[in-house]
């Protein structure tokens, strides 16, 4: 678990929920606030693991998986996977316990804290969504990913500075639309992406037959050869690096890719737009737009 959380990532969720308290006259030491905010760093930890278990997912941040790496040092597929669910939910336990060691006032404490469980019931039923099927990829994708990627963590923010209802609010509706562009960049990432920046195979999500918002926009738009080239390689996961690229094209050729990125710039500019008229602190406001502009359009 160590390894995977040191191994890379964005840090993006603890610095939305460290720079979200600073919009506001929060009172707290720097050492608290970072302590509150690494809880949810850990959340991520705990929610990859049981993921990539999930997904049977072999690659993660440039490595193996956890479940991977315990069966090759165990020798046994089963007890790799029974070990990397039980490091998933040590993951879990240490957030808690990083959020409820803090100096926070009690009352802050506690927000906090029902903030991260909201995020972690939102994240179930996602998933849940996502292994049952059927529900569209948008609703699927906002419980699973924004909900604590964005806007989970600006809501814990605020309530580590003890913000009230309606500036929590405020953070939500920024963080709701970005937390959408972020995962519609993930889409555009696990299809156009570079193998070296993602630090997982390019292709995996079409061979994996992932049918997120980009893929179901390009079915959609797709005339029937397209669409049986698509839905050919589509969950092939013997599928060849020459089929992977056809299927890449056909995304391409229907406009599905263009009109992914014209939505993900919308999406930013909703985002900002709200925080624009927040009365926020600018020196937790300075980071939000950065923050905004950088994950609309990262490589990785």
């Amino acid at each position: 678990m160590t390894e995977l959380t040191l191994r890379g990532g964005k840090r993006v969720r603890p610095a939305l929920a460290y720079h979200a308290a600073y919009c506001f006259d929060h009172g707290l030491g720097d050492e608290c606030l970072l302590d509150a905010a690494l809880s949810v760093e850990l959340l991520q930890t705990y929610l990859l693991i049981h993921d990539d278990v999930m997904d049977e997912d072999g690659e993660r941040r440039g490595g193996p998986s956890v479940h991977v790496a315990m069966t090759r040092q165990t020798g046994s597929e089963p007890r790799g996977r029974s070990l990397a669910i039980l490091a998933g939910d040590l993951g879990c336990a240490m957030a808690q316990e990083l959020l409820v060691a803090t100096t926070l006032p009690k009352e802050r404490a506690i927000a906090a804290m029902r903030e991260l469980v909201r995020m972690q019931w939102e994240v179930i039923q996602g998933q849940l969504l996502d292994v049952v099927g059927g529900a569209p990829p948008a609703v699927v994708q906002d419980a699973k990913t924004a909900s604590y990627t964005t806007r989970g963590p600006v809501r814990l923010g605020a309530a580590l500075a003890g913000a009230d209802a309606s500036a929590t609010a405020c953070l939500e509706r920024y963080g709701t639309p970005l937390g959408q562009a972020f995962q519609l960049r993930d889409d555009l990432l696990g299809v156009f992406g570079k193998a070296a920046s993602l630090g997982k195979p390019v292709g995996a999500d079409i061979r994996a037959g992932k049918r997120t918002a980009l893929v179901e926009e390009a079915l959609a738009e797709a005339d029937e050869s397209q669409r049986a080239v698509l839905s050919s390689t589509l969950g092939d996961a013997a599928a060849s690096d020459e089929d992977v690229a056809a299927a890449c094209r056909v995304i391409e050729e229907t406009g599905a890719r263009r009109r992914t990125e014209a939505l993900i710039d919308q999406l930013t500019t909703e985002a900002l737009a709200v925080i624009a008229d927040c009365g926020l602190r600018e020196e937790g406001l300075s980071f939000l737009r950065g923050v905004a502009l950088l994950l609309a359009d990262r490589d990785r």
